[in-house]
Formats: structure tokens, C-alpha cells, sequence
């Protein structure tokens, strides 16, 4: 896959650059500064995912994600910051993204939500999904049209969205629940379907305002 960084410090990106250059898959095609940067590299190489820092000068990680999936869609954004914001997190759900994690990640969660987001999924590490829960929670209304246990959902599938809501992911899922990663993502698709909902993120609002997850 084609990987972006970007970020104002050299530091950061010699460092994330020294931590991924043995990852077989990952072929780091370019880096930028500052969002202006990251969207004219996207221009040019077209890459998979954009690994991007959020507070940069000239433009921010947030303007530069709304940019990239304004022009280019397939193009998958993980933002990273040195402290999680509601506020940030909830913009970036809006525009689009993809992925969310702190700059303190160890490697293996790095390259875990790296590899998972271009499979299609979203990565929101354990700080990141429980602002994630507290924002929506806070905007929790009794007007619910689906509850837990209401028979529109299946056992299985009230299983698999619980565990999407702790952040695992289908190999993951498939594991504690003794099914195969497709058996697992085709009962997501299955949820979503049913209830009218696009990715991870809304699966986990809908599972907050209806009781399937705890603060």
C-alpha cells in the first residue's frame, strides 16, 4: 500500500518513517509538512492512506482531511494528535476519517491500524473510542426506533456490534466468537443494512443511543 505522512516536525516523521521501513506492505511514498503539502502529495501519487498530524501550520490536519475526501474519496485518512479532543474527534467523524490515535502509539498498534483501515475498517484507539462514546453519549435522545433486544437484530449480531464497540476488529471478533472474519463482516454488513447505517462510527452511535455499550 501507498502511505503519506504528514507532519510539521522532521522528528515525527523520521520517526514514524524509521518505525514502518521494515513493513513489507507499506511503501511510503512521500511526506509533507503542513496540510497544503498533504493535499498536493495526494494529487500526485495517489496514495492508499494519509497518516496525518492534526495541528499543523498554514493548514490544519482537520481542514486538509476535508479537502482530501472532497477530491479524492478512496483516499483513507488517519489523523494523529498529542492529546484527544472531543471537539477534533468529532469534526473528523464528520469529514470522514478513517482512523484516529494518539502520538504516544507503540508500533504495533501503528502498524495494526495502518493495516486495518486499508482493509476497509476504521481504527480508533482505547482514548480515542472512549471520547468517541462520551460525545455521543452526551447527545443521547430517548427517541430510539431500535432497542436491544427488540427482535430486529439477531443474538449473532447483537454479539458482533458489542465487540465492534470494544474496538476489535473482524479477526478479532472471529476468534472470540468461533466464526470465520467473512462470517463476521458479512453480520456487519447485515447490521448496517438493517439499520440504515454506513460505517464502524454510526454503528457505534446507534449501539451507544440503544444500550448495546457502556460508559
Amino acid at each position: 500500500m501507498k502511505l503519506v505522512i504528514a507532519d510539521d516536525h522532521g522528528l515525527i516523521r523520521d520517526g514514524i518513517t524509521a518505525m514502518l521501513k521494515y513493513e513489507d506492505n507499506i511503501n511510503i511514498v512521500a511526506e509533507a509538512v503542513n496540510g497544503l503539502e498533504a493535499i498536493i502529495q495526494v494529487e500526485h501519487h495517489t496514495p492508499d492512506i494519509v497518516l496525518m498530524d492534526i495541528m499543523m501550520p498554514e493548514m490544519t490536519g482537520i481542514e486538509a482531511l476535508k479537502k482530501i475526501k472532497d477530491t479524492a474519496p478512496e483516499t483513507k485518512i488517519i489523523l494523529m494528535s498529542m492529546e484527544i479532543s472531543e471537539e477534533f474527534i468529532s469534526e473528523a467523524l464528520e469529514y470522514g476519517v478513517s482512523g484516529y490515535l494518539p502520538k504516544d502509539v507503540r508500533k504495533n498498534v501503528l502498524v495494526k491500524a495502518i493495516n486495518r483501515v486499508h482493509d476497509g475498517e476504521e481504527y480508533f484507539d482505547a482514548k480515542v473510542s472512549d471520547a468517541i462514546f462520551k460525545n455521543y453519549y452526551k447527545k443521547k435522545t430517548n427517541n430510539s426506533t431500535v432497542v436491544a433486544g427488540s427482535g430486529k437484530l439477531s443474538k449473532r449480531e447483537e454479539e458482533v456490534l458489542t465487540l465492534v464497540c470494544q474496538g476489535l476488529g473482524n479477526i478479532e471478533i472471529s476468534d472470540k466468537l468461533f466464526i470465520s472474519p467473512r462470517t463476521v463482516d458479512s453480520h456487519k454488513s447485515h447490521i448496517m443494512e438493517k439499520l440504515g447505517l454506513k460505517n464502524t462510527v454510526e454503528l457505534i452511535k446507534f449501539a451507544i443511543k440503544n444500550g448495546f455499550t457502556e460508559l
